[in-house]
């Protein structure tokens, strides 16, 4: 019973710690709609406030912009440190408006060229199980929106991980929610238990096979060796079995080896998973289907 409960309060523990993950912009006035919605609605719950930025390409050089492959790598460098420092500088206000709500907050600076995918490669490091972002500008808001305006909203909705609850927000309002796939996810640790479980057993015997295989082979290429030096010693001596011996090798060399079949070089233990894959998913299939009814 003790371990039962102190098994269930580090399960609340790990519950109450799990972050939310909040990807904001670069322009703090625009935003502030949407992370005041955050504080309201996600109260005692800690929250990383994501921005993801984008090198700078154009670089400005005596008044007038240039692609940074033109132009000198101490310049290029120099200007993506000022314009990182002013994206820390925006993190850090709005940092100072969770404290100021008084919720914990940390920030996180992810660089990378393309925003969702930034987004998206968050989501998979760090495992995020609930994301908020916006789901279009201000400027697309109407009170009749339920659907997503913005391109990276639609493709973080459909490429971020099953496992992740993701909140799209516009102008403070909630516009769209994608739920967690964890029937989903069940199915494919089931998949993967029943996969370690016909794997580890017959991997052992696959090995012990392939072991004494291999011994067999060494030991036949050793009598074919001691053969053929046989032979040549009797060959030397003008023995009559010298002639036999050479022939009986030649007759075995010459002989055609059985054709190779299609599933040659697939071991036991992954035909046997195949077929118990398949089982498994008629089964999953059948109980969907008793539930459905």
């Amino acid at each position: 019973m003790e371990f039962e409960g102190s098994k269930k309060h580090k399960m609340e523990e790990a519950v109450m710690d799990e972050r939310i993950y909040v990807a904001l912009g670069r322009e703090p006035a625009k935003n502030k709609s949407n992370l005041a919605w955050v504080l309201d609605n996600c109260q005692g719950c800690k929250i990383c406030i994501l921005l993801v930025h984008r090198p700078a390409q154009m670089i400005p050089v005596l008044g007038t912009k240039f692609d940074a492959a033109t132009v000198d790598e101490e310049l290029v460098r120099a200007y993506r440190e000022k314009q990182k420092a002013k994206t820390d500088k925006i993190l850090d206000e709005y940092l100072r408006i969770c404290l100021r709500k008084g919720v914990q907050a940390e920030k996180l600076c992810v660089e990378m060229n393309s925003i969702e995918k930034g987004i998206l490669q968050t989501i998979s490091e760090n495992r995020v199980r609930k994301f908020i972002m916006g789901a279009a500008s201000d400027n697309h808001y109407s009170t009749k929106m339920e659907d997503l305006r913005s391109k990276k909203a639609i493709f973080v909705c459909q490429h971020a991980s099953v496992t992740c609850h993701i909140r799209f927000i516009c102008k403070g309002y909630l516009i769209h929610t994608r739920e967690a796939r964890m029937d989903e996810v069940r199915a494919l640790s089931a998949l993967l238990s029943d996969f370690q479980r016909l794997v580890s057993p017959h991997s052992d015997q696959e090995s012990g096979v392939s072991k004494r295989n291999s011994e067999e082979e060494e030991e036949e290429r050793a009598s074919r060796t001691s053969s053929s030096r046989s032979a040549s010693t009797f060959s030397y001596f003008g023995g009559s079995e010298a002639s036999s011996s050479v022939s009986v090798l030649e007759e075995k060399s010459n002989h055609p080896s059985p054709p190779s079949l299609p599933c040659t070089g697939m071991g036991l233990g992954m035909i046997t998973f195949l077929i118990n894959s398949t089982k498994l998913w008629q089964r999953l299939a059948i109980q969907n289907h008793k539930h459905g009814q």
